[in-house]
């Protein structure tokens, strides 16, 4: 570190003062490298102690008026440096933690949605299994193996027209079956509409 007598280190805090740039580029060169390695001794970050060790030099360029009464730069400049070091590690700890709590709502959400659509997946599976044994069949073959209307009569030896009237039949028991269960309507409509759409 570069080091100023006593009567250079005043004359360049007044200058300072007084809004002469090149004094406090002098005293920022002086400095900042000590400064630095100070601060970085409680950020324990390279990347934030450059960051105080800025934001410090520019809090001091912002209120240089007050270095005509300061009477030893260097107490005063690391005094500033390690309040704002301290700040800086408690505001890092804080976002930390907050996001680490928030990645923990997050886990905790989508362990409850996971759950929440298991068991509306049950309800589900309740209404079917509630369905006659060929309706049962028949809602089957149109929802999870995505037979149309003409396929599934072919296979199950009825028209067209019976396999749609099955349908629209199993789905209005399915629908009256989870009405009865779910009580929110909000959920019921969110459940009709993920389970029972096409």
């Amino acid at each position: 570190m570069q080091s100023l007598d006593a009567n250079e280190e005043t004359l360049l805090l007044l200058r300072t003062a007084g809004g002469d740039q090149s004094a406090f580029t002098q005293l920022f060169e002086t400095y900042h490298h000590a400064l630095g390695a100070f601060v970085f001794g409680i950020t324990k970050s390279r990347e934030l102690a450059e960051e105080v060790v800025l934001d410090v030099f520019l809090k001091i360029w912002m209120t240089r008026e007050v270095l005509t009464e300061v009477r030893s730069f260097k107490a005063y400049l690391f005094t500033v440096s390690r309040n704002a070091a301290i700040s800086a590690v408690r505001k890092l700890i804080r976002e930390r933690e907050q996001r680490a709590s928030w990645q923990a709502e997050q886990r905790v959400d989508a362990a409850e949605d996971t759950m929440k659509k298991e068991a509306y997946l049950t309800l589900v599976d309740e209404a079917i299994n509630q369905l006659s044994p060929q309706r049962k069949k028949i809602y089957l073959l149109s929802r999870e193996k995505g037979l149309k209307y003409e396929e599934i009569a072919a296979i199950t030896g009825i028209s067209r027209f019976t396999v749609r009237a099955h349908i629209q039949q199993a789905v209005a028991s399915i629908a009256e079956y989870l009405k009865a269960r779910i009580h929110n309507e909000l959920l019921l409509a969110w459940v009709l509409l993920s389970f029972l759409k096409k």
